[in-house]
């Protein structure tokens, strides 16, 4: 099946899918994503680059990403979120999904961000794909920072949930393709990936 068969073909299911009330009704104006580093080595914009069917990664705006090498527009993403969610503690934000449009000739498709496991790394791929089904949730914290919201187990039954921050930009390889994409630190150690600079990511409302 061709590339262009597949993309309308999960195009269809996402737009099947939508026509049935989402779980994720409440939706952000648009803005964009900016990657910061500590040293200020990082200051850039997240793009959608191309990594196959109806498939995008979160690539760095000007990095040079695979068979588009010239600097791209930084997306325009969105955040969904839940009536039925509340936000675990009264100071965190309410967790939720990040979304984003997929414009075809035909039509535009719903997609949202998905973390990717690979066995034999300590990173996580982010990638985004028609519809929500996979999503992975994430929230916003008072600064407008993108984090993971995680319970943390503690002694005696004194847990609570906590926010981390473990952002990466990293080069990595999608067919014979090179990108410096976002990526998600598993654990607490330091990455495999020896390319990987530690990122904040930040909400810039459009």
């Amino acid at each position: 099946m061709k590339a262009s068969s597949i993309a309308l073909t999960l195009a269809a299911a996402a737009i099947t899918n939508a026509q049935e009330e989402p779980y994720y009704n409440i939706t952000t104006a648009p803005f964009f994503l900016v990657v910061t580093s500590e040293d200020g080595g990082v200051n850039d914009t997240l793009s959608a680059c191309h990594v196959g069917a109806a498939l995008e990664s979160l690539c760095l705006s000007n990095a040079g990403a695979g068979d588009a090498p010239e600097p791209l527009d930084g997306a325009h993403f969105q955040f969904n979120t839940s009536i039925y969610s509340q936000a675990p503690e009264p100071s965190f934000g309410i967790p939720g999904i990040l979304t984003w449009w997929l414009n075809t000739t035909t039509l535009d498709v719903p997609s949202s961000a998905a973390f990717g496991l690979n066995p034999i790394s300590n990173l996580a791929s982010i990638t985004i794909s028609p519809g929500s089904d996979d999503a992975t949730l994430l929230a916003f914290n008072s600064q407008d920072e993108l984090t993971l919201q995680a319970y943390v187990p503690g002694e005696n039954f004194t847990g609570s949930t906590q926010e981390f921050y473990r952002w990466y930009a990293c080069d990595t390889s999608y067919s014979s393709y090179t990108y410096n994409n976002l990526v998600w630190g598993l654990g607490a150690g330091k990455p495999d990936n020896p390319t990987c600079i530690s990122v904040n990511v930040t909400r810039v409302f459009v």
